[in-house]
């Protein structure tokens, strides 16, 4: 008989609901007590073993791992307020999803599964006691490693993504208070990104177009080439021809411009009449 002990009755629940949906639940017998869950085999050639392997890696990465996973969000990385910690939570879980790209310098990394399974076979779930937190403590360290590596590309990322909310914002209120010094402007994107209008326009000209000021407050995320000249021209219309419309830098317009820009094909720009296509701006 095995007999696992939990640390709370929340948890012993959650695993009652998993053994009950699980299959070759009619070879097993269960007994449930405070906190105590003892499962006995109601064939004699039936293993335990084997029928609770999948169950408990399903119950550590179904009922423990977020929970684990918000601890450090909340108590190591003191994040405390909750609807950051959800969003860093669903950032961890994209991470997880796409789980070759988690650890890229360390790609043989196997995945959270396989550790809960390897050290599980390494002990018997025949006739003993097991204890879910003792388990952890003691053996599942390299998974709760990779688990916190995780949620610390999740804060990065999160940090970084809040750093560009912020930025956007700055913009958008920078375009929104400059009245426009050209009204309608047209970019092509079509492998780099030309700002129309300023094509022929020779460098020292079109640097009198930028407020270098906001330029330099903003030296790490302004590309002097097209950004830097459009927020300081602050036109009222942005016709954007793209087949790319996921393309960070077409995001970005998108999201500071936001109404006043029209996103169309880049084949839209090759029908385009003649006076868009030749005009000197």
């Amino acid at each position: 008989m095995l007999e696992i002990i939990f640390e709370d009755d929340q948890d012993t629940a959650a695993f009652l609901h998993l053994i009950q949906h699980s299959d070759d639940r009619e070879n097993i017998i269960v007994r449930e007590s405070i906190r105590k869950i003892e499962i006995e085999k109601a064939e004699p050639a039936f293993s335990i073993q084997r029928f609770m392997e999948p169950i408990l890696v399903k119950f550590f990465l179904e009922c423990k791992e977020d929970e684990h996973m918000l601890s450090l969000i909340e108590e190591t990385y003191c994040f405390t307020d909750q609807d950051e910690q959800q969003q860093i939570l669903q950032l961890a879980h994209s991470i997880i999803e796409g789980e070759a790209d988690v650890l890229p310098f360390e790609p043989m990394k196997p995945p959270r599964k396989q550790y809960i399974l390897d050290e599980l076979r390494t002990i018997c779930l025949e006739d003993e006691v097991f204890s879910i937190r003792s388990f952890q403590i003691f053996r599942l360290g390299k998974y709760y490693e990779q688990l916190r590596e995780t949620v610390e590309a999740a804060i990065d990322e999160y940090k970084m993504e809040q750093e560009y909310q912020n930025f956007i914002q700055t913009l958008r209120d920078y375009v929104m208070a400059k009245p426009p010094r050209i009204k309608k402007v047209h970019i092509v994107h079509d492998g780099s990104f030309t700002l129309w209008e300023m094509r022929y326009v020779p460098e020292r000209e079109k640097m009198k177009y930028i407020d270098r000021r906001f330029v330099r407050d903003h030296p790490m995320y302004i590309d002097s080439h097209l950004l830097a000249p459009l927020i300081s021209i602050a036109p009222d219309e942005v016709v954007l021809y793209t087949d790319q419309p996921e393309h960070m830098m077409v995001r970005t317009i998108q999201n500071v411009f936001q109404e006043r820009v029209q996103m169309l094909p880049l084949q839209a720009f090759s029908n385009a009449e003649t006076p868009v296509k030749h005009s000197e701006g």
